[in-house]
């Protein structure tokens, strides 16, 4: 159930932006989320059909762009991709060090709305 709060909060902030900006009506979304969110898009979508009803994001299509992992290698500062789903610690392809924090794969954000 952890979508259907996402979704209800993202439904609260478009309806919010969309109002003050005068828009009668919400027609898509474009969302930014991280591959290590567990979020699908056909929940998602189903999620926000649901809970926009009656609202003038009813009917609005989610648009999901997805955020690869990457790591940030704390001696050098190397950003260099990652498996999330790895058993194993990659090391900085640049300096061989394993100390590592995540820089990108965990964002959740709104990045457009199109409304009439």
């Amino acid at each position: 159930m952890h979508e259907l709060a996402v979704t209800k909060d993202i439904l609260r902030t478009v309806v919010n932006a969309a109002e003050a900006n005068h828009a009668q009506r919400v027609v898509r979304i474009r969302l930014t989320i991280g591959a290590m969110r567990d979020i699908v898009q056909e929940w998602m979508q189903r999620y926000f059909d649901y809970v926009s009803a009656g609202t003038i994001a009813e009917g609005a299509q989610i648009v999901i762009e997805r955020c690869p992992v990457t790591m940030k290698c704390v001696p050098c500062g190397h950003v260099y991709p990652a498996d999330p789903l790895a058993a194993k610690v990659l090391s900085c392809p640049r300096c061989g060090d394993a100390r590592a924090a995540i820089e990108t794969g965990r964002e959740l954000r709104i990045d457009g709305i199109e409304v009439q």
